[in-house]
């Protein structure tokens, strides 16, 4: 017999960071700290590039990666077998369940992976670069991501101006480690980027954190405001002409100045 736990009900792909972290992965988390399901025979689907995440939280082989059609609702199970649904922690509306229950999973995930560091005061800029070939050569459940998506041109000359007065650095969280995202978290204190999953990363934030969305005026997916809004969190959005786009020389002194005013 084995147990199946299925990703929380969801509108994408936890092929994805955003999906894959409040659908599966923190899910995941909470259902570990009250049953433990390190090495004793879980199955969990294949999550793609993703995968790396689950090693670090659960350790190496901890978890039985199956391919995700294994978990299509449509595929004949075995009688035996068990499946479990795991609740997702929120959607396009904000956070599903009780903030109150997902604030508590937050903080025992920061306890466990994020120490307590000296400074905490630098400005991390997410700059959404070309994704990896598994996402734009048809392995991916749901193809595209990063630049092919969404892109801002000129993010180098916002942290050239931001790095005048503070300590700035451009990532691209894809391209990271698990430990390196969560390191680079943990000593961030304003975390500026263009709508999209890499943002998430917001939720790992400390409660004196910023969050600085930079999004078009048309677009109606507000997931990153409702999120830090239910928990707690600083949150402040910049309106941009487009999807590619290039920050105007005004709206890079309107971020500096908001920078400037929490500092």
């Amino acid at each position: 017999m084995a147990t199946f736990l299925r990703p929380g009900p969801g509108v994408g792909s936890v092929e994805h960071f955003y999906h894959f972290t409040l659908e599966y992965l923190l899910p995941l988390f909470e259902y570990d700290a009250a049953h433990g399901i390190a090495g004793k025979g879980y199955v969990v689907r294949d999550c793609g590039p993703l995968n790396v995440w689950l090693d670090f939280v659960f350790g190496p082989d901890a978890l039985t990666r199956v391919p995700r059609e294994d978990f299509a609702q449509e595929r004949p199970r075995r009688f035996w077998d068990k499946h479990i649904q795991l609740d997702a922690f929120a959607g396009q509306e904000g956070i599903s369940i009780d903030s109150a229950r997902f604030s508590r999973v937050l903080a025992a995930f920061r306890e466990k992976f994020m120490p307590p560091v000296a400074d905490r005061n630098a400005i991390t800029i997410i700059e959404r670069r070309a994704p990896s070939s598994f996402y734009t050569e048809g392995a991916a459940e749901i193809p595209g991501g990063g630049s092919t998506r969404r892109s801002i041109s000129n993010l180098d000359q916002l942290a050239q101006t931001l790095s005048a007065n503070y300590p700035v650095r451009v990532v691209d969280f894809a391209a990271m480690t698990p430990a390196d995202q969560i390191d680079t978290i943990n000593t961030t204190a304003v975390l500026i980027g263009q709508h999209g999953a890499g943002l998430t990363h917001s939720l790992f934030l400390h409660n004196d954190a910023i969050l600085v969305e930079l999004n078009t005026t048309d677009w109606d997916q507000i997931w990153f405001q409702n999120l830090n809004s239910d928990l707690g969190l600083r949150y402040h959005r910049f309106s941009i002409d487009g999807l590619h786009t290039t920050l105007s020389g005004e709206m890079i002194e309107e971020i500096s100045r908001l920078v400037a005013s929490h500092r």
